[in-house]
């Protein structure tokens, strides 16, 4: 931190003289040279140097006792508590506890200050009286101006503990538990209360919006937790409205509160996004947010944390993401001023302030983010089968060069390999590593796709190869909980806890994508002929979303059930599931508009606990639906069809409207059982290992089954 110090000089004038005297000469003076003294080499001289031996800080309020501010906060507890046009307020608990001012914009402290003689419990900093106000158990609010300078009396004192303080544009809001559930106060800068109401209620968070003139704030303590807001009359202070969104406990509610410049959106720290002045959910951005700040053109910046490390993510106003950087240390916040964004940011020997500034090109190597298989890493942009070890170093470039570590990819177009050993120098010669699936579809041609989450990889086996393929690389965004395939869309699509969906095009770049993000775990995904239909358990129950191809929800509908299995009859535009979340199960169905995606004519069987509902479910082409309980019903009515009399793991039909089953035989080997049309048992044969699947590919049936920790793929004769 750099200081200046500028000295003047000047000289003095008067009236001419009526008479002019003689000069006289004067022998000249020789004054030494005063030595100018850095010790730190910061540009201060150590005379005027708050901290002569640290380069970091210069100016008066820039330390104390010799030691910079931004060295004592290091080693204590902090927190931001406190922010507004640059200028940013931090809590710190070490030996006593203390709060430092900071301006970002000059890049100076305005002061520090010791709380004693109380207990305090909240801060707020108000920008329009100039003001940081800290409350304490006793109902005392303090104030202290910018510099942090105390002022005299108390500012205010409600009737109990200070529970939060907020500001509201020209007020101060003060929240104790006085009156009935609590009591929000509304002060003027003077100190004088202007408003007061009860039935208000305790909020960790609090956000000012003053597009709409709303507080916004949550109710916790209380289920369910909501987004509320109260109207604060900036000419008056007066409470005007009360409000919250439409939801009432489908959504998860947590902090922090963040509404954009115009008012329209407001990010919770669930990654939600809600439109104003409504509260109707708009999206999630796939992260738990830690802070977050909307900048230019509605773009969003994200704090969030992934494996112990905090990444700053740069979001588009549709909440795509379009840039993202590791950041080192603890990263306490992010600070705006005039249009410059702040990373706060707490190493071991000292507090930074890194001034943001978005990028398509992060790592500047040329290549944009959205296309830069490496976006922080300038050695390298190209990873053909995205395993993350790059094709080749970008010219000039070794591995050496590399900051984060990559080692080039001697076969870039096989995930199975990447050093040089793994092969002949040409070809990758390793067969997959043994795994065990978490998840096996087919494309109903040739692929069956078996999803391993511990390897990263969805491997995938050529029916008419007979051979495995080049596995696809996945594993970005955690372990995928569902998988789905589209062959309307040609992708793979895979669900994820943190409400994330992405997709792999089956016919393109084998890039994991982010399609959209729902407020909840993915819990189902299914391919409904034009859409993809996606459930989470937000909403009363559980709630299906109907998306399309570029992730826009078209329709929801909650009320729903959560269900394992999905089955999508593309004659009758329904999609078959169960209710596994409800008891008794049941055969449940609804309407997807292939025009609109809009859900309609939802239904269910005629039998409400009489048979056992378990899935899979595996739909005929003459309109019959086998269940895994081991019953059949008609799709028309839903009705009894017949009882196959034994359950099975998985079933397909084939195209004549036979039936193959497979099941564990109880010696620790599968059984499959091919019933005729008129589904009377035609023959049964034995295979080693446990039953997984059965995948119809073409006019074949594949059976996959486990040995050990190797699946095994087996087409199965006519």
């Amino acid at each position: 931190m750099l200081a200046a110090l500028v000295v003047g000089c000047g000289g003095g004038g008067g009236d001419s003289p009526a008479a002019v005297t003689p000069p006289v000469t004067v022998p000249p003076v020789t004054v030494p040279p005063v030595p100018f003294v850095d010790t730190d080499k910061d540009g201060t001289a150590d005379a005027y140097d708050v901290a002569p031996a640290d380069p970091l800080c210069g100016a008066a309020t820039d330390g104390a006792a010799g030691v910079c501010h931004v060295r004592a906060m290091a080693g204590t507890r902090l927190r931001i508590v406190g922010q507004a046009d640059g200028k940013v307020f931090f809590s710190s608990e070490g030996d006593v506890p203390r709060v430092y001012g900071y301006d970002v914009k000059t890049g100076h402290f305005l002061g520090r200050v010791e709380l004693a003689g109380f207990s305090a419990t909240s801060y707020a900093y108000v920008a329009a009286h100039g003001r940081l106000y800290v409350g304490d158990t006793q109902g005392g609010v303090h104030g202290y101006s910018e510099a942090l300078r105390e002022e005299s009396g108390a500012f205010a004192t409600v009737a109990g503990r200070v529970g939060a303080l907020a500001a509201a544009g020209n007020y101060l809001v003060v929240q104790d538990s006085s009156g009935a559930w609590g009591t929000h106060h509304v002060y003027d800068r003077r100190g004088a209360r202007v408003d007061s109401k009860e039935w208000r209620d305790y909020s960790s968070q609090f956000a000012w919006s003053p597009a709409h003139s709303r507080l916004y704030y949550f109710r916790d303590g209380q289920s369910p937790n909501d987004l509320l807001f109260e109207t604060i009359d900036q000419a008056s202070g007066a409470i005007t409205a009360q409000g919250e969104t439409p939801y009432h406990g489908a959504y998860d509610i947590a902090g922090p509160i963040r509404a954009n410049a115009t008012g329209t959106r407001v990010l919770l720290g669930t990654g939600d996004v809600y439109e104003a002045p409504a509260l109707t959910w708009r999206g999630n951005v796939g992260v738990e947010v830690t802070d977050a700040a909307w900048i230019g053109n509605d773009e969003l910046l994200v704090l969030a944390q992934a494996a112990g490390r905090t990444r700053l993510v740069r979001y588009s106003a549709a909440l795509a993401q379009l840039e993202e950087l590791p950041l080192q240390g603890q990263v306490l916040g992010l600070v705006q001023a005039a249009g410059a964004t702040y990373v706060v940011t707490q190493l071991a020997d000292r507090v930074e302030f890194i001034a943001y500034t978005s990028s398509d090109d992060s790592d500047g190597d040329g290549y944009p983010n959205l296309s830069d298989k490496f976006p922080s890493d300038r050695t390298a942009a190209v990873d053909s089968d995205n395993d993350g070890h790059p094709d080749a170093f970008l010219a000039g470039f070794t591995a050496a060069d590399s900051p984060t570590g990559l080692a080039k990819d001697f076969y870039p177009f096989d995930a199975t390999c990447h050093a040089e050993a793994d092969g002949n120098g040409f070809i990758c010669i390793q067969a997959p590593p043994a795994f065990v699936p978490d998840r096996v579809i087919g494309d109903g041609i040739d692929v069956v796709y078996l999803l391993s989450n511990a390897n990263g990889r969805i491997y995938r086996w050529s029916r008419l190869r007979r051979a495995y393929l080049a596995p696809l690389a996945v594993g970005r965004h955690g372990a995928a909980k569902v998988m789905a395939y589209s062959r309307d869309h040609q992708r793979l699509y895979l669900g994820y806890a943190s409400g994330t969906i992405t997709y792999i095009d089956v016919t393109g770049d084998s890039a994991e994508t982010r399609l959209t993000a729902l407020a909840q775990a993915v819990e189902g995904l299914a391919a409904a002929g034009k859409y993809l239909v996606a459930q989470d358990g937000s909403g009363a129950w559980a709630t299906h979303y109907v998306l399309d191809r570029g992730g826009r929800v078209v329709a929801s509908r909650d009320w729903n059930y959560f269900s394992r299995h999905y089955e999508w009859s593309a004659s009758q535009s329904r999609l078959y599931y169960l209710r596994d979340d409800s008891s008794p199960n049941d055969i449940v169905y609804e309407q997807v508009d292939q025009a609109t995606g809009a859900l309609s004519a939802s239904a269910d069987s005629p039998y409400h606990g009489e048979f056992t509902m378990t899935g899979p479910l595996r739909l005929s082409g003459d309109g019959r639906l086998a269940l895994g309980s081991g019953y059949v019903f008609g799709t028309g009515d839903l009705k009894l069809v017949k009882a196959l009399g034994t359950p099975f793991i998985d079933a397909q039909w084939r195209s004549d409207g036979s039936l193959v089953t497979t099941g564990p035989d109880g010696g620790g080997g599968t059984t499959v059982t091919v019933y005729d049309t008129r589904l009377q048992t035609l023959r049964q044969q034995s295979y080693a290992g446990t039953p997984v699947a059965l995948l119809k590919t073409g006019s074949s049936v594949v059976l996959v089954t486990q040995q050990g920790n190797t699946p095994r793929l087996t087409v199965l004769p006519r």
